[in-house]
């Protein structure tokens, strides 16, 4: 599952990107809207790491790592930017700007 349900994932970043209200975003915010917007395949995702101490925090490193090799939806326009994370913690991630 784990190649297949980011393959899938990778496949909705367009939408995501495109449901974010703002042109520039952070890591969290994105996760946040993919998580509503795509529970089942979140969960999927979360699944993969089911054994691992910290499922959601390999499941969201990998997500902004992927987000990086679409050049053609965002521009990577911060490394480290401190905003709360899904658990209401604060903590740094990346800021994005969309590409139009």
């Amino acid at each position: 599952m784990t190649k297949e349900g980011f393959e899938r994932l990778e496949e909705l970043f367009p939408r995501i990107v495109n449901l974010m209200p703002k042109n520039e975003f952070d890591s969290h915010d994105f996760i946040l809207v993919l998580a509503q917007k795509y529970q089942k395949l979140y969960v999927q995702l979360l699944y993969v790491y089911k054994d691992n101490n910290q499922p959601f925090q390999s499941v969201h490193k990998e997500i902004p790592k992927r987000l990086k090799k679409r050049v053609d939806l965002v521009e990577h326009v911060i490394r480290k930017h401190s905003s709360k994370n899904i658990f209401g913690l604060e903590n740094s991630c990346a800021v994005w700007r969309k590409v139009k």
